[in-house]
């Protein structure tokens, strides 16, 4: 490691604690990372995106099938792996898998949400940005479905599933920087102390938003969040599988 790189650029968190139900017979036993996409677990596409971008350390919050999700991560010989369990993964969701790993985030950090496939080159990017910055689509089309994000000068002033209009979608990948970090693991305290364990954690950065700036980098090619099985079927077109 270089003495320029800051904490952010080789430490990724992964959050694969969910249980993947609209996904489901196929995620009956196996966790909805796992699945395969082109010849390859949708986690394998992460992992090698992080070590061939220079990745050392990933801190992987595991739940539904932890002993699977566990021994994939263990295959790898080029990263360092850490593991934390959410035993409440049924009950709880992103924000409360986030807040669990909130001991490795105050140095800085990369989330990656493990359902996410995405371009290598938006790594690139968001490690060569300056300061902390969320990954948006800002060309597409967006839903109630859609994470949006509302941006004015280039900074993310507001985000969430419920907002009246959004400049883009959040793909699932962000950095957050050292000066930056530990504000946030404020927010998901203050979520779990108020029993909001059920949020997304996109909570925690609307309410960090308005103090902290947040800069976005744009996708420029194509990713996918698997959600459902039309999703798993465009990853694999995307991602080469005839």
């Amino acid at each position: 490691m270089s003495g320029d790189r800051s904490h952010s650029d080789v430490h990724a968190v992964v959050l694969a604690a969910g249980i993947g139900r609209r996904l489901q017979p196929l995620t009956d036993e196996t966790p909805k990372t796992l699945l395969d996409v082109n010849g390859r677990p949708i986690l394998g596409h992460i992992l090698d995106a992080l070590a061939d971008a220079g990745y050392e350390r990933v801190t992987v919050v595991t739940g539904f099938e932890a002993d699977q999700v566990r021994a994939f991560c263990e295959s790898y010989d080029d990263l360092a792996f850490e593991f934390i369990h959410s035993d409440s993964f049924r009950e709880t969701n992103n924000s409360y898998s986030l807040w669990l790993a909130r001991e490795r985030l105050r140095e800085g950090f990369t989330l990656v949400n493990s359902d996410t496939l995405f371009p290598i080159g938006c790594l690139d990017r968001l490690r060569e940005h300056d300061g902390s910055a969320l990954v948006v689509d800002a060309s597409k089309e967006l839903d109630e479905e859609e994470m949006m994000v509302r941006i004015e000068d280039g900074r993310v002033v507001a985000i969430g599933k419920d907002l009246e209009r959004g400049d883009g979608e959040y793909i699932g990948l962000c950095k957050f920087e050292s000066e930056d970090a530990p504000a946030l693991v404020r927010h998901l305290d203050e979520l779990v102390e108020q029993g909001r364990t059920d949020e997304w954690y996109e909570a925690a950065f609307d309410r960090l938003v308005p103090d902290q700036r947040v800069g976005i980098v744009e996708v420029r090619n194509d990713w996918i969040e698997i959600d459902d099985r039309e999703d798993l079927r465009a990853s694999k077109r995307l991602w080469g599988e005839a």
